[in-house]
Order: C-alpha cells, then sequence, then structure tokens
C-alpha cells in the first residue's frame, strides 16, 4: 500500500436529507473524493478525535521579558 502526504482537506454537504457529504484529499497532485453518511461521519469525527488526544503534544516555550521602566 503506498501512502500519500495530504497537503489540503475540504468537507462539503452534498445532501442535508438524508445527511450526506464529501470529503475531498488533496495529495501529490491528486484529489482523492469519497462521499460519507452520517454514521460514517461520526465514526471520522470519534476516531480523529483519540488521535489528537493520544498523540504527544509539543511544548511551548514562553520566555518573558521585563520591560523596563
Amino acid at each position: 500500500m503506498t501512502m500519500q502526504r495530504v497537503t489540503n482537506v475540504s468537507v462539503s454537504t452534498e445532501s442535508a436529507e438524508p445527511l450526506r457529504g464529501i470529503i475531498e484529499f488533496d495529495c501529490a497532485g491528486a484529489v482523492a473524493k469519497f462521499v460519507i453518511n452520517e454514521d460514517l461521519a461520526h465514526q471520522v469525527c470519534s476516531g480523529l478525535e483519540r488521535f489528537l488526544t493520544q498523540a504527544p503534544r509539543r511544548a511551548r516555550v514562553v520566555q518573558f521579558r521585563r520591560c523596563a521602566p
């Protein structure tokens, strides 16, 4: 299986009743389009939420500078 780096993602609504959408992934000069329904959208959302909460957070370094009076 070939892995591609995704450079952009867009989500649009195709139909409101029944709820149906289109997810587009731009990668390597090509666009992959997928039609999803509401159930699948919830599965994707849950999977991404798990991914985001398990990923190590990058520590931010904050420097405070003293202002001259």
